[in-house]
């Protein structure tokens, strides 16, 4: 295990970040909150048509309405996503591409309903997991 050297610490600010470079690495950096948690849910906004690709880039927890039928596709990246989904009034099939497989609740249109969809990507596999909320 590696020790910390003072000399690799550059910036210390409060409660905010914490930055630490080495020879050669590149840096680290560790934000607010240490990782563990972000302030707010990204939205995906309202989807009407097409496909929604998820994207780690946008945070771990993400929010958006199902606002008429359209596809969802993993993101790319070795991660997991959290997206709160809400049918509104317009809300259609959601269908699913590019998974490996997709378990859980059934996926309702009615207007109001709510579901946490569990996206998971670790190498080629690829899952998706429905909890309906209501």
């Amino acid at each position: 295990m590696s020790a910390l050297k003072t000399d690799t610490i550059t910036t210390i600010t409060a409660n905010t970040n914490l930055t630490l470079n080495g020879t050669g690495t590149g840096g680290i950096r560790i934000g607010t909150g240490f990782g563990a948690f972000q302030q707010t849910a990204f939205s995906v906004g309202t989807n009407t048509s097409g496909t929604e690709t998820l994207s780690a880039v946008n945070g771990n927890i993400q929010a958006g309405i199902n606002g008429c039928a359209h596809t969802l596709a993993p993101q790319a990246q070795l991660s997991t996503i959290v997206l709160q989904y809400t049918n509104n009034g317009s809300a259609g099939t959601l269908t699913t591409s590019g998974y490996t497989i997709v378990t859980g609740d059934d996926l309702t249109t009615t207007n109001g309903h709510d579901f946490m969809l569990y996206s998971t990507v670790v190498g080629s596999f690829k899952h998706l997991n429905v909890v309906a909320l209501q």
